[in-house]
């Protein structure tokens, strides 16, 4: 690949259950789902072993147990994945600066011009591998490598687990050839419906169409999936990519009835996101409310807030706020709550927004409610590290009860949607 981009796109394998599987010995060569129990529980991650019975994430729980009945249910543990995934994230940036995460278990790593460093890229990938493998205590992940974006993620996925695969300069066609068309980007179920219909089965039937044809059928998605076909994609790797969400949701065995039982649930929310954006120096401006009810009426609410924050508190007083923005609640059973943040951003921002207010001609409650926001972001450093050492219930705010009742003071977007996720 002397002269060309090399890209890897790097994928841990089971991530959740292989964490788990490692913290638990005994769980070893079982099937394992990391799921929440009960009728609406929903598969997080399958191992490999569980795969073997058709059982894949975002499944219901109840259906993968029908496929594999001697599945070990075990409840997810996300701040414990996200603190392991911080270890993978350090191991990938000793083989390059250029990183683009993904998600919490994948990124593309630009290992253009390492060669001297880390040798041709099969070796580098074993190095990366078995450091990753060192570094988490027996974790694994999956490569692809390519000099076309796209076509790295798709390689990382061939040859699961703990493997790697490389599409040399040239073969990027022949690679592409034979598979399933849902393998590209922007094709879900629909569009692979629709493509189908005209009997198009792989990226080889679809690059033996016009681009004049697929932009009739699909418009300008259309040309985007001529391109790929043809192995076109000249995006670069984006290093230091924010991630643009975190959040956290629940999915109740029983429904919750209430303002004040739903306020609860929205507090452990909130304090798991502060917890996470507290440990990775981040801040959000926009915070977002997910609540779905009995009937599968799903419906969201967002709002902006005055200045980025990390304060648990905040977080919860506003999504509090947004949920008195939804009708019925107290007459509503409710399923689903999920809190989540937006507008991210990296560093601190406290003290540049103290200078700034000190100088408003109201210097004297501006000073004030910056020192208070301050000293909110300062308690919160210190209860997430004593939550990060002894578990999310070891210290745990009160409810802030009737103080998050009163109207938000940002304009909400409002989302009603019935069919969702049904």
């Amino acid at each position: 690949m002397a002269g060309e981009r090399i890209l890897f796109h790097v994928d841990m394998d089971a991530f959740f259950a292989a964490v788990e599987m490692r913290d638990h010995p005994e769980l070893l060569g079982r099937p394992v789902l990391v799921a929440g129990a009960g009728a609406r529980g929903v598969v997080a991650t399958a191992s490999y072993e569980a795969r073997a019975f058709g059982c894949h994430s975002a499944q219901p729980t109840a259906y993968a147990l029908r496929l594999c009945p001697h599945a070990v249910i075990v409840p997810p543990r996300h701040d414990h994945y996200s603190a392991v995934s911080d270890v993978v994230f350090e191991v990938f940036s000793t083989f390059s600066p250029v990183i683009e995460p993904l998600s919490i278990d994948e990124a593309f790593v630009d290992m253009t011009g390492t060669e001297r460093l880390h040798g041709p890229p099969e070796q580098a990938a074993a190095a990366l591998r078995a450091a990753v493998r060192e570094a988490t205590g027996g974790l694994t992940c999956s490569v692809g490598i390519s000099a076309v974006k796209f076509i790295a993620k798709i390689a990382s996925g061939e040859n699961k687990p703990d493997g790697v695969t490389v599409v040399a300069p040239g073969d990027e066609l022949s690679f592409l050839e034979p598979l399933a068309i849902g393998k590209l980007w922007g094709v879900g179920p629909k569009t692979q419906a629709r493509l189908a219909e005209h009997g198009i089965r792989t990226v080889g039937d679809l690059r033996r169409r016009s681009r004049d044809t697929l932009v009739a059928w699909f418009g300008a998605h259309g040309e985007k999936l001529f391109d790929l076909s043809w192995a076109r994609d000249p995006r670069a790797v984006e290093p230091g990519r924010l991630r643009k969400q975190i959040g956290h949701e629940d999915t109740y065995a029983e429904d919750v009835r209430g303002r004040d039982a739903l306020c609860r649930k929205l507090l452990s929310q909130a304090t798991r996101i502060a917890d996470r954006l507290t440990s990775k120096h981040m801040h959000a401006r926009c915070v977002h409310l997910k609540i779905r009810d009995h009937t599968f009426k799903t419906e969201s609410r967002q709002t902006m807030l005055a200045h980025p924050t990390c304060d648990a508190r905040v977080l919860y007083q506003t999504a509090c706020r947004l949920l008195d923005t939804i009708d019925g609640v107290d007459r509503r059973a409710f399923r689903l709550t999920g809190v989540s943040v937006s507008e991210l951003s990296r560093g601190e921002v406290t003290s540049a927004r103290q200078l700034d207010l000190l100088f408003d001609e109201r210097s004297a409650e501006t000073k004030r409610v910056a020192e208070s926001a301050a000293e909110g972001e300062r308690l919160q450093g210190v209860v997430t590290e004593i939550r990060q050492r002894f578990g999310h219930n070891a210290l745990f705010p009160a409810d802030a009860g009737d103080s998050a009742r009163p109207g938000t003071t940002g304009a909400v977007t409002r989302t009603v949607d019935p069919d969702r996720d049904r």
